[in-house]
């Protein structure tokens, strides 16, 4: 099947991802960058609600329960808004055509650059629509689409009783099932269309809402940040490589809107004065997607806010301090708050990780190594970028020297901190209490960098463009335009001057024939700026992770999950297996994906789901039936019929022995139906009476 094919499946996913949050967007009273940045987040979070509360009232999932949650919250937000008197953010993205459309240039020729970028890498990478990640945890994503269109059920509090847990993060299964189900493909395709979606559409659009909140609506910032969220292997291409971590890769993308919320909440942001109540409520709204996507995403919020409050709290302290009215109330309310919030945020860190015996990872090098690969934006290994280098090493003073740059560079040395922690930090009691919530997991760690990496490297551009212009003035032998209001105040986010920004068509030349060579020069600039982040997006280490996703993507004779000769068992499995039997096999060869691809039911649905003592008969007794009458008791109860022989061949190399259900060619338990090469499917004759 061709791409082309896969479009309507796209198109749905980019709808179910932006139409339900415009609507939540436009009750907010949100307009131009806010509007467009927190659509998938408010998405997500309507998708999560209807979701967990369909299956209550005995809803199938499907449009239905998205749109009356859509419908209903977003009445309650617009009332809500009414009641108080919320007035519109007044931030429109295009005031006024003649005088803007140097924004709309940036804004949108930026998404849509970086849209074909990343599409682009993750169309290679999935090598076709129907293609499927051959790792060891997409057997539970795959099954668990299957189990939602089984059950009518995506809420977070079912989906996870098909691997024996009570509860799973299942935003993403909600998400793609709900494509998948309008759609009516496969679940495979569905499953690279929705993805598709979150890393060309979502993620970048989220970055550059948190670039326009930290930079204002500057259009080399805009077009820079859009532009640098296709540069870094580390996301969105690492999460549909390493595990694979769909719902991981779901929550990242979210995050960046979300940490510009925080920012504008917190007034840390470049952003309209607008009432601090609507923003805590956005932030909170919007959480709730990005949290059931997975917690982890909540957990990095939850590490940023920590410093971010005490640098407000500082700063209130330091302004109290240097008043003409001191006052001690003004100082002890917010250390109150400050501590409470604290203490509250280590009970939350406490609670919110997963079992230590499942954080397991080791550190895989020294500090310095971890620091110098988060310095240079390549963790785990990855060659750096020179231009990406550059812009972070430039971006680095431009943010020491700009007192409001200080929150970007905050959450940078955050993320730096965490990847360094559990990357190259000793194991023991410091590391698991720090890095435990993400499994202690460096791959999970490092795909969190590029978010914070992207504002440095954006203030990077910006100190760049800044000196560029004023050597093009020089050159020119004209004024450098720069804004005499900020060219001397480092407090304050430097002006781009108006030679880069005739670049982009909005400079004014008051003696055009003195200056005519200061836009070509500021042209070139920005031309070879955009060409060095094109190629960083499509060469260097995206080029190398893009292969290495691609690989796992591949289905050949000795892919790691299901081979060709094992698929093509599978796709001729709803001529032999009636869509009533169950069928046994090793789940770490990749029978149980016969739930998924096929249709048909497996004893065991996950890898790690639990094995009852009848599952065990079954797995150890089934080739000695019925001389061994537990195995067949089993068989019985269990409705066993078929049995998928897929050899000894496991996910990860490793020697899982399934002796009942193993080598049956000379067992007279069973009888060969279908056979490709050593993939074999058996039909039991045993224990049917």
């Amino acid at each position: 099947m061709s791409w082309l094919g896969a479009v309507p499946a796209i198109g749905i996913a980019v709808l179910v991802l932006v139409v339900p949050g415009l609507l939540a967007s436009l009750a907010f009273g949100l307009r131009g960058y806010a509007l467009v940045g927190l659509a998938p987040a408010f998405s997500m979070s309507f998708i999560a609600i209807a979701s967990t509360l369909a299956p209550l009232v005995h809803l199938r999932w499907g449009i239905l329960p998205l749109a009356v949650a859509t419908l209903l919250g977003g009445l309650v937000v617009w009332a809500l808004r009414r009641l108080l008197r919320w007035p519109l953010t007044g931030e429109r993205l295009l005031p006024r055509w003649r005088g803007h459309r140097i924004h709309y240039a940036a804004y949108v020729l930026g998404l849509l650059f970086t849209a074909a970028l990343i599409g682009r890498s993750l169309l290679i990478a999935f090598v076709s629509p129907d293609s499927f990640s051959q790792t060891f945890d997409n057997v539970f994503h795959l099954n668990a689409l299957r189990y939602i269109q089984d059950t009518g059920s995506a809420s977070s509090l079912t989906v996870g009783l098909m691997a024996g847990s009570s509860f799973y993060p299942a935003g993403w299964h909600a998400l793609a099932s709900l494509v998948q189900g309008l759609a009516g493909v496969p679940i495979p395709l569905a499953v690279n269309a929705t993805n598709l979606a979150i890393g060309a559409m979502v993620w970048p659009v989220s970055v550059v809402f948190l670039v326009r909140t930290i930079f204002g609506s500057r259009p080399l910032a805009i077009f820079t940040g859009a532009l640098l969220s296709a540069g870094f292997a580390a996301f969105p291409l690492l999460m549909i490589d390493f595990g694979v971590l769909y719902p991981n890769y779901l929550g990242l993308a979210l995050l960046p809107a979300c940490l510009a919320l925080l920012l504008r909440a917190m007034r840390l942001s470049h952003a309209p004065n607008i009432p601090a109540l609507r923003e805590w409520l956005m932030l909170g709204a919007a959480m709730i997607g990005m949290s059931v996507a997975h917690p982890n995403s909540a957990m990095a919020l939850l590490a940023f806010s920590i410093p971010l409050f005490i640098l407000v709290y500082a700063r209130h302290v330091l302004g109290v301090l240097r008043s003409s009215v001191k006052s001690r109330r003004r100082i002890v309310g917010p250390s109150v708050l400050l501590l409470v919030f604290l203490i509250l945020s280590v009970v939350v860190w406490k609670a919110v990780r997963p079992p230590l015996s499942a954080a397991f990872w080791p550190p895989t090098q020294t500090i310095a190594q971890a620091v110098g690969e988060g310095l240079l934006g390549a963790p785990m290994r990855m060659a750096p970028t020179f231009v990406i280098v550059v812009l972070l090493v430039v971006g680095l003073f431009y943010c020491v020297r700009n007192r409001r740059m200080w929150p970007a560079l905050i959450t940078f040395l955050m993320g730096l901190g965490l990847y360094v922690i559990v990357s190259g930090y000793p194991a023991g009691s410091f590391r698991n209490f720090v890095t435990a919530v993400w499994y202690n997991d460096s791959y999970r760690l490092a795909s969190l960098l590029p978010m914070v990496l992207i504002p440095v490297a954006v203030g990077g551009a910006l100190a760049l463009a800044r000196a560029w212009g004023r050597a093009a003035a020089r050159i020119s032998g004209s004024p450098s335009n720069i804004d005499a209001s900020t060219a001397g105040d480092t407090t304050r986010f430097p002006a781009v001057s108006a030679s880069a920004g005739a670049a982009l068509g909005a400079a004014r030349r008051s003696k055009p024939q003195r200056m005519q060579i200061q836009p070509l020069l500021s042209g070139a600039g920005l031309l070879v700026l955009t060409v060095l982040l094109v190629l960083a997006s499509q060469y260097g280490q995206v080029a190398t992770e893009r292969v290495n996703a691609r690989g796992l993507y591949d289905l050949r004779g000795n892919s790691p999950l299901v081979t060709t000769d094992e698929m093509a068992i599978l796709d001729r499995l709803d001529t032999h297996v009636p869509s009533n039997a169950v069928i046994a096999g090793s789940p770490y060869t990749g029978t149980a994906l016969a739930y998924a691809l096929a249709d048909r039911k497996t004893l065991q649905l996950h890898i790690l789901s639990p094995i009852t003592p009848q599952i065990q008969a079954v797995d150890t007794g089934l080739r000695d039936a019925p001389a061994n009458s537990a195995a067949c008791t089993a068989i019985k109860d269990l409705h066993v019929q078929y049995v998928l022989d897929f050899g000894t061949q496991e996910i990860h190399h490793e020697n899982h022995p399934y002796h009942g259900v193993e080598d049956l060619q000379g067992s007279h338990a069973v009888q060969l139906i279908d056979q490709q090469g050593a993939a074999r499917l058996y039909k039991v004759v045993a224990c049917q009476g």
